[in-house]
């Protein structure tokens, strides 16, 4: 133990007048492993820093700041065990400056061998992190390993670009993250690269990028051949061939052979169904759709397809009645701090929400509601979403007020999308 450390233990027990085998009665540390610490010759573990702490009856966590040389082993470098566990426990438990300055000693080592050892001690915290679901306390260790990684083909920086993408994905953040993942997915780890195949293909979905869909679905799908990732391979596949012209035989066929998987995905597989009917224009299913999706948890998927076919088939009342019987579950999608899918949910919900309001001549708020989603969906890069409401404000823009003609014009101005869209108004006009 080092000298201020054992200073610091051994001023608390004078303070109660305690000796080593009271300390080892009080702390539950056998009396031989006190000597031995005591004595310089074993080294003080973590746990037993903790026990000795609430024995002593000290503040959790007060000698925290004496423990770090103790993290070293006999030749000057950190060990591996003692280090990691005193970075996890530092960050989980809020210890800021013993986390930085444990992390600022491993990133200035100034030997690339050694360095590389403690960015390994590193990814190993970090992973251990993220598989606690602590992905935001990960995410600095993933950067710090991104920004000091020398090998560009390690695993380990590979598996870090990919788990930064994976915890920024709702952010816009997200999109500037996932060209990194592109570039490394070659030397991620098979698992990783399996898992790094899925997101990609969800982050694709959620922008509605149908030609990337596809091609990633389709990568997944060749990697693995059963179980979940198999089922939403092919999931992903038969949205994505839905939009880019495959056929209404092939989606079904794609939604059976996924059904086969597990109960999930057979009951997955039925709504799926019948939103693959409406999507090829078989808009006479919404009602059918509709009685399948009552009293299920997971209305809000279905609820944004029935509306917009409602709407479509000038069936206002129905679409009202919806809107009135399902106003908690709207509620929710509003609030919701579920994973991304409720958060598309909500953007195919306002969609079709403002087509209704539209519709019915609810103006201004129907087209505010339209430049809002249409605001939402750049942010995102759904560029598909960005031009199909724009062009449903423009059959309306006479309703527009001077204010919405403005955000009009500002979103339109969007270089990204510009001259498509254009080309599509004018056809419109």
């Amino acid at each position: 133990m080092n000298a201020t450390l054992f200073q610091k233990i051994q001023h608390s027990m004078k303070e109660i007048n305690w000796k080593k085998i009271d300390l080892a009665q009080r702390s539950g540390i056998h009396i031989s492993d006190i000597s031995r610490v005591f004595n310089h010759k074993q080294t003080l573990s973590l746990k037993h820093l903790d026990a000795i702490t609430k024995a002593l009856g000290l503040a959790e966590g007060s000698l925290y700041p004496y423990y770090l040389e103790e993290c070293f082993n006999e030749n000057k470098r950190l060990d591996k065990r003692r280090s990691v566990q005193f970075l996890y426990t530092c960050i989980t438990r809020g210890y800021e400056k013993q986390c930085c300055d444990l992390l600022l000693t491993m990133t200035a080592e100034k030997s690339d061998s050694i360095r590389t050892n403690y960015l390994a001690y590193i990814f190993t915290v970090a992973e251990k992190l993220f598989k606690a679901k602590k992905e935001e306390k990960a995410l600095p260790l993933y950067e710090l390993i991104i920004e000091n990684e020398i090998n560009n083909f390690s695993e380990q920086l590979a598996t870090s670009y990919f788990r930064r993408f994976y915890i920024v994905r709702m952010s816009e953040k997200g999109q500037h993250a996932l060209p990194y993942v592109l570039e490394h997915l070659v030397c991620m780890p098979s698992e990783v690269r399996m898992e790094a195949y899925l997101w990609i293909t969800a982050f694709y979905y959620r922008r509605e990028q149908w030609g990337e869909v596809l091609y990633y679905a389709e990568r997944l799908e060749n990697m693995v051949k059963e179980g979940e990732y198999f089922a939403r391979a092919l999931m992903y596949k038969s949205f994505a061939l839905a939009r880019l012209g495959g056929s209404l035989e092939e989606v079904l066929a794609l939604t059976a052979q996924y059904a086969q998987v597990n109960e999930y995905f057979a009951d997955i597989a039925a709504g799926n169904r019948f939103a693959a009917f409406l999507e090829f224009g078989k808009l006479e299913y919404a009602d059918e759709y509709f009685a399948w999706l009552e009293d299920r948890e997971d209305m809000y998927v279905g609820l944004p397809k029935v509306l917009e076919a409602y709407v479509h088939l000038d069936r206002m009342d129905d679409a009202k009645k919806l809107l009135n019987w399902y106003q908690h579950i709207i509620d929710d999608l509003v609030v919701s701090k579920e994973p991304w899918i409720k958060q598309k949910m909500y953007l195919d919900f306002r969609y079709a929400h403002a087509l209704y309001q539209c519709k019915t001549h609810i103006f201004p708020e129907g087209l505010n509601e339209l430049l809002n989603v249409a605001y939402t969906a750049n942010q995102i890069g759904n560029v598909e979403r960005f031009k199909k409401c724009l062009l449903v404000y423009w059959k309306y823009s006479y309703h527009a007020t001077p204010d919405q003609r403005n955000k009009y014009i500002q979103l339109l101005s969007t270089k990204e999308i510009e001259g498509g869209l254009l080309t599509q108004l004018r056809t419109v006009t």
